[in-house]
Parts: C-alpha cells; sequence; structure tokens
C-alpha cells in the first residue's frame, strides 16, 4: 500500500509562491545600489535579468512535469548530470537561499531606520544589523517549531503588496521628468552587465515552485503556466516600479540609496506614504527571509538522502516533526553573513550562485533530451529547444565574468568547493552517474481511482485504533442502509510541518508510515468481517481537512463518515477545526459519529422541520437495523408557544416525524412529541435514555453554533452512549467570519 501525497498547490498558488518570493528585496533594496553601476539604464538591466531567468524558468517547467519531487532544481541537475553537478547545484541553490534571506532581512530593518528617524530616534546601521539578527533568531525558532505557512495567507500577502506598489506607481507617474532618463547609457555596457548581475537575485524566487513541485495539482499546465506568468507580472512589476523611481527621484539620492522605495514615496506623500511603503517592505522582506530559511532548508536535507551530506541534516525531531539540523544550520549561516558582509556583496554574491545553477539546469535539459530515457515524459517541453537553453548557458557564463570580485570568486568557488566536496565525501558513497532511470528516487503521487459509478461511495478517515472497529461498523451500516450497493474509503493523513518535504517525510519517518500503513490494513481486516467493500487512501499531507475533502471530490464521494470527540477544544471553538472545514465545504452527506463502545441498542432519532429531517430518519433506522434487540423511536420537540391547543402542537410534532419517514421502509417504530421550553435541555434529558442518538444539523448557517456547545455538545457531556450528527447534501451557509478564518489557514 504506497503513500499518496497531497497536491494542494493550484496555480494561484504557484503564482503566488513565486511572486512572493521574488517581490522582496528586488524592489526596496536593489533599485538604487543598482543604478549607482548603471545610471538610468537600470530600468533595461530589470528586463535584461529577467530575460536571463527565463530559459532557466523553462527549463525547470520542463523538468518539474517530468520529476515532479521534492528538492526542485538539485533534483534535476543531479539526475540528469550526475551527483558531482548535483552537489554543486545543492550547495549552491543553498547558499543563493541563504544570502538572499539575509539580504532579505538585512533590508527590511533597513527600512525601519527612516521611521525611527522622523519619530526623533536616533539608530546606528549596528543596531539595525542587531535587530536583523535578532529576527533571523525568531524566524528560525519559527521553523524549528514548525509553525505552519499558508497559502492562503501567502496570497493576502502578495495582494497587499501588489496594491500598495500598484497604489504608489498609479499615484506618482503623472510627476516623472523626463530629463531625469538623459544619459541613459552613461555608465556604458560594463556598468549596465554589472547592475544586471547584480539584479539577478530578484528573480530567485520564480523557481523556489519546483521544490515543492511534489505539492502542485496538475503540475502539468500549473507549474509551466505559474512559473511564466509570475516571472512576466514580476518583470513587468519590477520595470515600471524602477522607470518611476528613476523618473521621480534625483539621481544623487536615488544612486546608492538602501531604502529607494522611501525615496520615491516621501516627496509625494510624506510621513503615511513612508509608512505604507515600510509595512510593504516589512511584509515582503520578512516574508522573503522567512521562506529562504523554510526552502533553504531542504536542499542540505535531500543532500543527504542522496548520500552527498551527513546523515546529521536529514534527522528529523521527533517533536516538532521538522529537519532541525538543516534549519539551525541554515539560519545559523544566514546570521553570519548579515554580520560579516555588507548589502550590496550579499546581492551579488548571490546572484552569482544563482547564475552557476541556472546554467547547470540548462545543461541538465540537454541531457535528459539527449539521452531520452524511457521514463522521461514530460508534460511541459520547452519551446525553442535547444537554443533557449545554449542562450541561458552562454548568457550566465557571460555575466559571471563581468561580476566584481568578490561574487565572481563565490560563483567560481562554490564549482570547486561542491567539486571536492563530492570527490572526497561523496563519490565514495554513491554509485550513480546520472540519467539512470533506476536511479530517479520513487515518489508515490495520488492516482485516479477506477470509481463504479453504480456504487455509492463513503468517505471514512480514520485515526485512532481504539474507535476505528466502532466507525467502521457504524459506517457499514450506513451503508447498508443506501439504495445502491455502497463502499467504505478509507483515509488515513499524516501530518507534515511546512519545513519538511512531504516525500522527504515519507522516506525517512518509517514509523509513522508504518502505524498508517497498520491502521489501514487493520480496516481492510475489520471489512472483510463485515462484508462491506473497501478501498483505502494513506496520505502525506500538510492540512488533514484539505486532504480529506480532496479525497471526497476524487471520489465524487456520496457521504462522508467521520469520528467525533463529542466536544471541542477552546482552540478549536477560537480558530475552528477540521470538523468545522469538512462539515461546511464537504459536496455531499456528512455524518459525525462519537462511537460509545456498546451495542447499537436503543436508538432515538430527533425529528425537527428542516432539509435534514429524512436523513436523521433514515440514519437512525439503519442503525437500528443492526441490533434485533434494540428498539426505534422518533422525538419531535416542540417549543414552548402562545398557542392554547398543546394537541394541535403534537398533531403538528407527528406530522413532522411521519413526513421524515416517508422515504424508508420502516415500520416498527415508536413516536413521541414532547413540549418545552428549553429545548436543548430537553434533548439532553430524553437522549441519556437511549443508547444511540441522533440529530441533524438544525438549519443552514448553524454548524458553527451546533458545534460550540448550544445542542450537540452539551450531549456529548451529558450522554455515553452513541452519538450521530447528520448534515444533507445541500451545503451550509459560510459564515463572514468562518470565510476569513479559511482564507488565512
Amino acid at each position: 500500500m504506497s503513500e499518496e501525497l497531497e497536491r494542494d498547490l493550484g496555480l494561484l498558488s504557484v503564482i503566488a509562491i513565486s511572486m512572493g518570493a521574488m517581490i522582496g528585496s528586488g524592489i526596496f533594496i536593489l533599485p538604487g545600489l543598482a543604478m549607482a553601476e548603471a545610471g538610468p539604464a537600470v530600468i533595461l538591466a530589470f528586463v535584461i535579468a529577467g530575460l536571463l531567468v527565463l530559459p532557466a524558468a523553462i527549463s525547470i517547467a520542463e523538468l518539474g512535469t517530468a520529476m515532479p519531487e521534492a528538492g526542485g532544481d538539485y533534483i534535476f541537475i543531479e539526475r540528469g548530470m550526475g551527483p558531482g553537478a548535483g552537489t554543486i547545484a545543492g550547495l549552491g541553490t543553498w547558499l543563493m537561499l541563504m544570502f538572499k534571506g539575509a539580504l532579505a532581512l538585512v533590508g527590511g530593518m533597513l527600512y525601519l531606520g527612516p521611521v525611527f528617524h522622523r519619530m526623533g530616534f536616533a539608530v546606528t546601521p549596528l543596531q539595525l544589523e542587531v535587530i536583523a539578527v535578532v529576527v533571523g533568531i525568531v524566524l528560525i525558532a519559527i521553523n524549528v517549531i514548525g509553525v505552519k505557512q499558508t497559502g492562503g495567507l501567502q496570497k493576502i500577502l502578495v495582494l497587499v503588496m501588489l496594491v500598495i506598489l500598484g497604489g504608489f506607481v498609479g499615484l506618482t507617474l503623472g510627476n516623472i521628468e523626463g530629463d531625469s532618463y538623459g544619459g541613459f547609457f552613461a555608465e556604458g555596457q560594463a556598468g549596465l552587465l554589472a547592475a544586471t548581475a547584480m539584479v539577478l537575485i530578484s528573480y530567485g524566487g520564480v523557481t523556489k515552485v519546483a521544490a515543492v513541485a511534489e505539492e502542485i495539482e496538475r503540475p502539468g499546465r500549473n507549474l509551466p503556466l505559474g512559473l511564466l506568468l509570475s516571472l512576466g507580472l514580476t518583470t513587468g512589476l519590477y520595470a515600471l516600479i524602477v522607470f518611476v523611481l528613476v523618473g521621480t527621484v534625483d539621481a544623487p539620492t536615488l544612486e546608492g540609496s538602501e531604502t529607494p522605495m522611501v525615496d520615491g514615496v516621501d516627496p509625494f506623500f510624506g510621513f503615511v506614504g513612508v509608512v505604507l511603503i515600510v509595512i510593504a517592505a516589512m511584509f515582503a522582506l520578512i516574508s522573503t527571509a522567512n521562506a529562504g530559511i523554510l526552502t533553504a532548508s531542504r536542499y542540505p536535507f535531500a543532500l543527504s538522502r542522496d548520500n552527498l551530506l551527513p546523515e546529521l541534516f536529514a534527522t528529523v525531531n521527533d517533536r516538532f516533526r521538522t529537519p532541525v539540523t538543516a534549519i539551525l544550520t541554515t539560519g545559523g549561516a544566514m546570521l553570519v553573513i548579515i554580520i560579516a558582509l555588507p548589502v550590496e556583496e550579499i546581492a551579488k554574491t548571490a546572484g552569482a550562485f544563482q547564475i552557476v545553477v541556472y546554467v547547470l539546469v540548462c545543461i541538465a535539459l540537454i541531457a535528459f533530451r539527449r539521452r531520452n530515457p524511457d521514463w522521461y515524459e514530460p508534460e511541459f517541453r520547452s519551446p525553442g529547444y535547444p537554443w533557449v537553453q545554449v542562450f541561458g548557458v552562454v548568457a550566465g557564463i557571460g555575466i559571471l565574468t563581468q561580476m566584481d570580485t568578490l561574487p565572481l570568486i563565490g560563483g567560481v568557488g562554490i564549482v570547486l568547493v561542491g567539486g571536492l566536496w563530492y570527490w572526497v565525501y561523496g563519490r565514495p558513497r554513491v554509485t550513480r552517474t546520472g540519467l539512470v532511470g533506476e536511479e530517479i528516487i520513487e515518489t508515490v503521487e495520488p492516482t485516479a481511482p477506477d470509481v463504479d459509478a453504480d456504487r455509492d461511495r463513503i468517505v471514512v478517515p480514520i485515526a485512532n485504533p481504539q474507535t476505528e472497529r466502532d466507525l467502521m461498523e457504524l459506517a457499514a451500516a450506513i451503508a447498508a442502509a443506501r439504495d445502491r450497493d455502497a463502499e467504505l474509503v478509507v483515509t488515513n493523513v499524516i501530518t507534515v510541518p511546512d519545513q519538511t518535504s512531504l516525500a522527504q517525510d515519507v522516506v525517512y519517518e518509517r514509523q509513522r508510515v508504518d502505524r498508517q500503513q497498520e491502521l489501514l490494513e487493520a480496516a481492510e481486516d475489520i471489512a472483510r468481517e463485515l462484508g462491506v467493500g473497501l478501498r483505502t487512501h494513506a496520505i502525506v499531507g500538510r492540512n488533514v481537512a484539505d486532504a480529506i475533502l480532496r479525497v471526497v471530490r476524487q471520489e465524487a464521494a456520496d457521504e462522508v463518515v467521520m469520528g467525533w470527540s463529542g466536544t471541542r477544544k477552546r482552540r478549536d471553538r477560537v480558530l475552528g477545526s477540521n470538523i468545522d472545514r469538512i462539515i461546511e465545504e464537504a459536496p455531499c452527506e456528512v455524518t459525525l459519529i462519537r462511537p460509545g463502545g456498546a451495542p447499537i441498542g436503543d436508538v432515538v432519532g430527533f425529528i425537527r422541520q428542516d432539509p435534514y429531517a429524512d436523513i436523521v430518519a433514515r440514519k437512525a433506522w439503519s442503525l437500528a437495523a443492526t441490533d434485533s434487540a434494540g428498539s426505534l423511536t422518533f422525538v419531535n420537540v416542540q417549543p414552548t408557544g402562545e398557542a392554547a391547543d398543546i394537541d394541535t402542537v403534537r398533531e403538528a410534532g407527528r406530522a413532522t416525524i411521519q413526513e421524515a419517514v416517508e422515504g424508508i421502509d420502516v415500520q416498527d417504530y415508536e413516536m413521541e412529541v414532547v413540549v418545552s421550553g428549553d429545548i436543548g435541555t430537553e434533548i439532553a434529558r430524553i437522549a441519556a435514555e437511549y443508547d444511540t442518538i441522533c440529530l441533524g444539523v438544525s438549519q443552514p448557517g448553524s454548524v458553527e453554533r451546533i458545534l460550540s456547545g448550544a445542542i450537540s455538545e452539551s450531549i456529548g457531556e451529558k450522554v455515553d452512549g452513541t452519538i450521530v450528527l447528520v448534515r444533507g447534501k445541500e451545503q451550509v451557509r459560510r459564515s463572514v467570519v468562518g470565510a476569513l478564518r479559511r482564507r488565512v489557514g
């Protein structure tokens, strides 16, 4: 039984991740530094840099659809050119991301300077550097603990940044002075190339998505489209913003400025504008730094998996489920870079590492195409092959030759150090030579099931071996009562922090995977005893609710039957729970069961005038039918009203029950109508007299109320029997608060 890696990143998430990683230091720090090299031609430098990245982005898009697994460009180079080149690429990308994260932290703190200055506080560069180190330590701790980032939050952050930057462009275009662009090429070709080399790091995030390719849904479409759209949008945005900066800020002020966006905003919008742009910069740069730690730490993890680094880097902490050694090493190196190097050198050196990797990516694609192994079947193929890749190699090497001494030493040095490390450490430990189909790491991907249209499918998420049998027996009883033959689709989800790759967790966390397999094998044994059809899904994913909902949609399920504790923790009341998400979003019937651990026995179904009354009746009948020694009672609780004729009220209650049971073949049942001024208390009192209790979500829009304690939790606390809550196929209305909560994760 193989594990399914949950694919939950759609096209918008791919674009948001890529743009979120790019919109940072590139626009908030580098325009002024690059203008000191190229003058007004800095605008063209950003465009040229985007074009230079394009061959690598196209190549990664093709390679990513052929090998959608964790590790990204390192995996592609290592599998295509062998572990020697893979070591260079892995170390180079690791260093590039560390330098990029360090640049973002330093730049973010520099943006605090103008705010402090306007508030009357004098801060020195050393103090800002200390703040950057402190923030870096906090981010390292967050990644070690495994605090979850969310795609929804990333989308919101990217949207906020785009709105602020777009507003800046729109409101300042009218203030552009044409004379500012005079002497466009005054610094000549050397200055333009030097500036291009510096700003290349601005586009480092475009390929970040390749590191999480295993988590992208429809990678054949979403990976290349997301990469190309994000690169095109970001290049256009960069060029437009720098065009405005050059046209509105005096050249002496802009050249060499480490806070160019403040210089662009201050003359027109004053302190309020400065505060807004600083907020946007802090969002962008701290997010970039955090993403740098998260993504960079996966590279030593991947290198260690392939025996190219010591096994220590692949160790996952038992408590936090994160690669602590890889994260601490990555974060510690970033802090050293912050302390040791000035901003300009950080940017140039990071760009040099990036160029080396991009050149290797283009060569790797050529190698794959030339050898064309049987397994290599990308869903997207690079247009313009091989000339696009040849251009990428030649242009990358050409840019390297134009760089300053330190970046050039860094770029050439990583090639030499990586090659030496492989020769001394890696070569004795690996036997791969590259482009051998058998050496591709086996990844496990969810496959579309062979769905039988004549069978109903009931998805049953399981997590606890102590309640597994009870839950499956109740689900089987519900399945037996359906009009058509039904099968159970039992699902278990292993959750993995963002800091750990899904495939890496499958490889290294065998204990958890083995427990998952044992749970699903036990489900197969139980299904055979019950005589019910069964299929299983073993999933490794980020979020339980997302994974279950994806199975529900993939299976075109007719119902979800899942366990419920009967009460909720305070955290769930504030932030919501997996149950809330599934009840609100599953496009099918949902049944929550708190197993009582005893026979079905006497069953009571509480029927009221709501859309789910007939479903409650059917569920109660299906459960009662499994225990010949039990009984079935339908109860309607009527509120005390102003009507004087109590008999009329009771008759209305009986009519409600009879209407609910019309559609099922039930003969032997009792009926009771109770009139009470406190419906919740009365339901709990009656429920305590029965072994199994069935209730429905009372009305659309009441999910949060029902699950927060008004009815179900009071019953869960007072009643020892089995409790069954049901919701029909018609989805409930979502609250505004619930929608916002889901958006931010």
